[in-house]
């Protein structure tokens, strides 16, 4: 991709990444009830999918930070591949919304 591709691809998808943040805000303050059983907080598949659930902040900050790091070096390929991290929670979200809607 030429550099003016690769800037309008990051700053349109970083700022629907950004938009994401107020889905995640809601789906964060939900995921404690993941801990209602009495079992629950012994359970490591619950921890690991809480702690998976509160890093998208970090993992959108990462993007942010090395995506655009690498565009300044003038590694368009790897500044899209970074910008892609938040997809890792976007996508299995968007799979489970669809799936939930469609059956």
């Amino acid at each position: 991709m030429n550099r003016k591709a690769t800037l309008w691809t990051l700053i349109l998808t970083q700022l629907v990444y950004i938009l994401f943040i107020l889905l995640w805000l809601f789906i964060a303050g939900m995921s404690v009830m993941m801990f209602d059983t009495p079992d629950a907080a012994g359970k490591v598949t619950t921890w690991l999918f809480f702690i998976a659930i509160l890093l998208y902040p970090v993992g959108l900050l990462t993007a942010l930070v090395a995506g655009w790091m690498m565009f300044s070096r003038r590694r368009h390929k790897a500044a899209l591949i970074w910008n892609c991290i938040p997809l890792l929670w976007i996508l299995p979200l968007g799979g489970f919304f669809l799936f939930t809607n469609l059956t």
